[in-house]
This record gives structure tokens, sequence and C-alpha cells, in this order.
């Protein structure tokens, strides 16, 4: 990465407050979230009812850890609307997450948008070509890379997922800069290319931004190699938790000043140290969709230290998951989603297993101990949202039975 990407900040004064500043600001929003979200939500109201406390209790971040945390199954069992605070009719937008569960959404003031910071730190530039290769049906992830990106000042290829000739085709013939997306697809693009006759490195793309599933040090180590890029990794969720990001020192990720997040004990929701592995909590003033002490089921750790970059947010590691979830291209899928399809096609003995195939790449496998019924494939499909090889006549082992197992390799973060 050239000297200019590593150099500044989009908003200076934001990003180097000082940590009372931060306090200070963050107290500042928290009462009024609290008031709203027990005031549109029933499942928050009980929350605190149940602890004895009113909203008023709850002003400053001293007091936060008084309120019980709220896990995300919670949420997916109130039915579709979970914690919605806003009717649908009002939303701009609505996406759609397994379960299914919509999440509405709003115009956000761009002027206010984590992401333009997210942007200057990973080492984009207002000009760059960049292609957008997140999806931008049913999830939120490609529109709002694209809204986001016009809004920072570059050109976008709202490209999505798949054709990859046409990405090869597009990435040679234009000078594209920039990319965000998945990992994996990067890598897959790159093979792609090679297949073609293109050596990605000709391509000119000078920095990646990459979401959504894990990103190992051999993968970025390998794109990188492979393209000539700095490739950095960004940390959010659907849920609504604002995006944690890298910096282009790449050591750990930096916590957006308008998130309170905690790194908590799973079981009693007491916040634990810096260096100390815990269940992210997340805390966001979302109108449409506000999270109070929200556990999504995410492993993390806080970082101690000041970053190189001169940023004085804290800083999180991933660390893993902590429920029943696994992340399958970029997908969570849940051993509950596919046994309510097998339930329904009468397939009792099962397993579900995710694992990597010869070049690192997610593979998500589902084998039945009989023949495998008409439909059930397109059904699974509709369930989890990702494609899955299903196998039949293939003897399950009773420790196996009804079980989802993720075989790959457990060092990644």
């Amino acid at each position: 990465m050239n000297a200019e990407r590593r150099s500044g900040f989009y908003d200076e004064a934001a990003e180097t407050m000082s940590l009372d500043a931060r306090r200070a600001m963050q107290d500042g929003f928290l009462g009024p979230l609290v008031a709203y979200a027990c005031e549109k939500s029933a499942l928050y109201r009980a929350k605190l009812d149940g602890a004895g406390l009113a909203p008023g209790d709850v002003a400053t971040l001293e007091n936060l850890a008084r309120v019980p945390v709220t896990r995300k199954r919670e949420t997916e069992d109130m039915g579709f609307e979970g914690i919605q605070a806003v009717p649908y009719n009002q939303a701009r937008r609505i996406f759609v997450s397994p379960g299914p569960q919509f999440y509405a959404y709003g115009p956000v003031p761009q002027e206010a948008n984590p992401l333009l910071r997210v942007y200057h730190a990973i080492g984009f530039r207002p000009g760059d070509i960049v292609l957008n290769t997140f999806s931008y049906h049913w999830t939120p992830a490609g529109v709002n890379f694209d809204d986001s990106l016009g809004a920072f000042g570059c050109a976008v290829i709202p490209a999505g997922p798949g054709q990859t000739e046409l990405q090869v085709q597009t990435l040679s013939k234009l000078d594209v800069t920039g990319y965000v997306g998945t990992p994996s697809f990067l890598k897959i693009i790159a093979a792609r290319a090679r297949e073609l006759g293109h050596d990605p490195a000709s391509f000119g793309l000078e920095v990646a931004l990459t979401s959504a599933e894990p990103l190992p040090d051999e993968l970025r180590a390998e794109l990188q190699d492979a393209y000539g890029a700095t490739v950095r990794q960004l940390y959010g969720s659907a849920d609504g938790l604002l995006p944690c990001y890298e910096c282009w020192v790449a050591d750990g990720m930096h916590v957006p000043d308008l998130m309170i997040l905690e790194i908590v004990d799973p079981s009693s929701g007491e916040p634990l140290p810096a260096g100390e592995p815990g269940a992210v909590c997340a805390t966001v003033f979302n109108p449409y969709r506000p999270l109070l002490r929200f556990l999504n089921g995410d492993r993390a750790v806080l970082l101690e230290g000041d970053c190189p970059c001169g940023r004085t947010a804290p800083r999180i590691r991933f660390a893993g998951r902590i429920e029943d979830g696994v992340k399958v291209r970029g997908m969570f899928v849940y051993a509950h989603q596919v046994a309510e399809v097998m339930e329904r096609f009468g397939v009792e003995r099962w397993r579900a297993v995710v694992e990597h195939d010869a070049g690192g790449l997610d593979v998500f496998r589902v084998e039945l101990d009989g023949a495998e019924p008409g439909g059930l494939r397109e059904a699974l499909r509709a369930a989890v949202r990702v494609r899955a090889d299903v196998l039949g006549g293939r003897p399950v082992n009773d420790t196996d039975v009804a079980t989802l197992r993720d075989e790959r390799t457990k060092d990644e973060p």
C-alpha cells in the first residue's frame, strides 16, 4: 500500500478523541436509547422490569451492566418481527434473515455513516473504482456498501456474487482499484482469471475490504500475493451491529464510537477485562431495531494498548462463535433450521458437515442415512439460504445424528 493510502483520517477529531470524551459522548445517547427501547419493545421492557430497573436508572455507562443481556435466539423466538421498533411500511428497505425474520432499514444520513471512516482507515480514497461483489438481494450488505461508497466519493460497480468470467473481464478492462466482498470470492476470481489467461496482479487492484467470512493469515497472504493489493477485513452483523474494522496496520479491529461494545461472560452477562475472550455484547441506537446489550452469538477479545495508526477507539479481535450457528459462505446456518426441514420430510437420521475443499473454500454437506426425498434439497436451500450437497444412503453414527459439525481448520479466527 502506498503511503498516501496509509495517511490521515476521515474525521481526525472524532477518530482521535480521548477516552473521557468518548465516554461522555456515549453517556449522552445511552439514556435516550434505553428509554426508546423500553417504549418500543415489550422484550426490553420486560428485561428491565425483571431486573427492577426503570429507564432512568440506566443513564450512564457505569449502570449499563445492570441491564440483562438479550440473546439473538430470544428475538427469533418472538416471530418474524423480533425487536423491530418501526412498522414495516415506514421502512426504506426490508431485508430477510433465515427464520425468516424481517429487518426494516431506514435511510442513513451519510455524513454520520460509520462506513466512511472504515473506507479511509482501510485505504480507500475518493476517486477509486470499486467492485462490489456482495449480494444486493435479501441481505443488506450490497446496498449498504453501494450507498456509502458513493457517499465517500467512489464509483461503484454493482457486480454482486457470481458470473466470474464477467468479473474477470471487468477487472481486466477497467481501472478497478478497490474490492468489497467475501475473501473466498476474491480467491475464486483469481482462480478464474488464471483459467482465462490473466495474471490477477495485472488488474491494478490496490485495496480489498472483505467481510462475512473469516480471513485467516494464510488466506490474507495468498490474496495479497495474488493481486498485489492490501487486504483488510470488517466485522459486522445484519442484526444491527455497527462495523468494527481493521485499519492499514491490521492489528485488531477498531470499534465505532456510536456502538457501545462490551465483551461479557456468555452465561452471566458480566463485562470481562481486556485480554479475556467472551461474548460480543452490543448496544446501538438504531431507531428501526435498537440493540440493548444484544448478544449475537459471536466471541471476541478486547485488545490492550494503542494502535500505531493513531486511532484511539477500542479494538477487538474476533475469536469464533459461542452459539450453535456456523457461518458458511458468509451466511449463518443453524442446526435447528436443518432439523426443521428434515422433520418436515420425515428424515430421522441425518448429519450436516461444513468443511473446506482442496482450495480452502467452504463446502456444506448434508448426509442422509436413507434415500433423499424429492424436493428436500430445494426446501433446505430455502431455509438456510446456502446450497448444500445432499448425499443419500450414507450411514450416520448415533453420535452424529441430527448434528451440525464444523470440520474446518480449527485455528482459523
